[in-house]
């Protein structure tokens, strides 16, 4: 019977981390890491201090736990659409639609970004080294993905580094002013322009028209 107990007692606590990281994600989201307080994290999750810590055992692990649980799966989106098999623009292209998809529909999670990390596109300003990992995980696809479009004659020769940070800081940029007009911008208009504005920066001329033909269909 000890198999089956550990097993009921292991689906309780995924049930309770589940429940205090959704929790935890609104109170960050409306308060900050700073100001959040643990007791309120608790209410909101409708449990217990003592059922809280014997989950997470402190709010700096609690912010931890958030970040690590978004990221993942953000991350895991990501390495599925690399494994399609496009072409590096294509690839691009679902990247960031699909990022941006992603923190729109969990806006919380976007908001704990905007509020507590002041540059998207800074390794040395992430907060977490859950959000370091995110931050060099992205750098890198996106990187490799301009320095593949540039080989193929599609972009403009540019630094593909530069190219992937200034992705992210824009994306940092219309995301910051989606919730500041209260995320009432429709999400295919804000990935739209994103889409657009990436074409129009970095594609060589010749392509731009033919490019842009290919975002709007």
């Amino acid at each position: 019977m000890e198999p089956a107990r550990l097993t009921l007692r292991e689906r309780k606590r995924a049930l309770y981390r589940t429940v205090i990281l959704d929790a935890a994600e609104a109170v960050f989201a409306a308060d900050g890491y700073d100001a959040a307080q643990v007791t309120h994290i608790a209410k909101t999750a409708g449990v217990s201090l003592t059922t809280m810590y014997s989950v997470l055992p402190s709010k700096w692990e609690i912010y931890r736990a958030v970040n690590g649980r978004r990221l993942s799966q953000l991350m895991k989106n990501a390495q599925g659409i690399v494994g399609d098999g496009a072409s590096a623009l294509t690839t691009l292209l679902a990247g960031v639609r699909m990022q941006l998809e992603f923190l729109m529909s969990h806006q919380n999670y976007t908001c704990i970004q905007l509020r507590d990390v002041a540059g998207w596109s800074t390794v040395g300003a992430q907060r977490t080294p859950e959000q370091e990992q995110g931050l060099r995980f992205g750098l890198q696809l996106y990187a490799g993905l301009f320095r593949q479009a540039i080989e193929d004659g599609v972009f403009v020769e540019e630094d593909p580094e530069v190219m992937a940070r200034m992705v992210i800081a824009n994306q940092q940029v219309r995301l910051a002013l989606w919730v500041e007009r209260g995320c009432k911008q429709n999400m295919a208009e804000v990935i739209h322009g994103m889409l657009r504005q990436l074409i129009r920066s970095w594609s060589r001329p010749e392509c731009v028209e033919r490019l842009l033909e290919q975002v709007q269909s």
